[in-house]
């Protein structure tokens, strides 16, 4: 009795596989799930509700910058090239069926109406998890995001002509994070989004903290135009130290902060990662974070963790 159910429903499905209804179903679900990147691609900003979570998807699958709006296309790519690839092989596999079910509209309405109702409620699913999610408070996943890795070695010369070593640092807690001066874009973005979180701070953890920008374009920023810089943010040493050197060594420490960058060579504009290296007590990278409100909040929630530690030395 058992195999004999199992046996019709293995004919059921292969029924299904080789006759007209599956191509289009599966052609009918890529092109809903392409309309639902599209449209996940092209929403606007706003707090809360569907684009808080049209947001959070593109971070997360398109690359997204909510500092910068900018979209890593490749990313963009990367998700919607399978579907179309897909869905040309169904067409052209199964062409004979297909031509056979257009002369059943019912049976394409069918299949039409249940992949169609598979993404939407698949979309509406994410997005209430997502649109929920996005309106509270996500908790910093302090432990989830913890690493151990080695600091990166750093021996340079801040906006006071003085060298600062990070190995020296040792028993303090830094966050590590790379800019330059002539930067329109992003490098205000790290600098403020720094001075904001460590305004949270009391004051006694702030003696425990040190923030160190290392420049990313050690040909044109000197001690000077770092601590004109500094002047600018009202940046005062020795909670924050502009670090600067020799651009081989510069380059060197940037390689091992493993920030990406690239330089126009047109106009001169440095293309950058923008990210925060929190180093521990004890010189262990602890945490990696990036731009925006959340992780503004995460690199304060980073930071009181950190400072709470105490050196194993002490």
């Amino acid at each position: 009795m058992v195999m004999t159910r199992f046996l019709r429903m293995l004919d059921a499905v292969r029924s299904f596989l080789t006759g007209s209804g599956f191509p289009v179903f599966a052609l009918t679900l890529l092109c809903c799930w392409e309309i639902f990147l599209v449209t996940v691609l092209l929403m606007p900003v706003r707090d809360g509700g569907l684009s808080a979570f049209a947001e959070e998807f593109r971070v997360w699958c398109f690359g997204y910058d909510p500092a910068t709006g900018r979209t890593e296309w490749a990313y963009v790519m990367a998700m919607m090239l399978p579907q179309a690839l897909m869905g040309t092989f169904i067409a052209l596999f199964w062409w004979e069926p297909l031509r056979s079910a257009l002369k059943r509209p019912r049976v394409v309405a069918l299949q039409v109406a249940v992949a169609a109702s598979l993404v939407a409620g698949t979309s509406v699913g994410f997005a209430f998890s997502g649109g929920r999610a996005a309106t509270g408070e996500l908790p910093f996943p302090a432990e989830a995001l913890r690493t151990a890795f080695q600091a990166p070695d750093l021996a340079l010369t801040n906006q006071l002509g003085e060298p600062v070593d990070l190995a020296t640092l040792q028993g303090k807690v830094v966050v590590l994070t790379a800019v330059y001066a002539s930067c329109g874009h992003t490098c205000p973005l790290l600098l403020t989004q720094a001075k904001a979180a460590v305004a949270e701070l009391a004051p006694d953890e702030r003696e425990d903290l040190r923030l160190l920008a290392v420049t990313l374009d050690p040909e044109n920023d000197s001690p000077q135009v770092l601590a004109q810089l500094a002047r600018n943010f009202e940046l005062q040493a020795p909670l924050y130290q502009l670090l600067t050197g020799p651009p081989p060594e510069v380059e060197s420490v940037l390689d091992r902060m493993q920030v990406a960058r690239q330089r126009d060579p047109a106009t001169g504009v440095i293309d950058h990662a923008n990210l925060f290296l929190l180093i521990d007590r004890e010189g262990r990278l602890a945490y990696r974070l990036g731009l925006g409100e959340r992780q503004q909040r995460w690199l304060v929630s980073a930071l009181r963790v950190l400072l709470a530690e105490r050196d194993a030395a002490g």
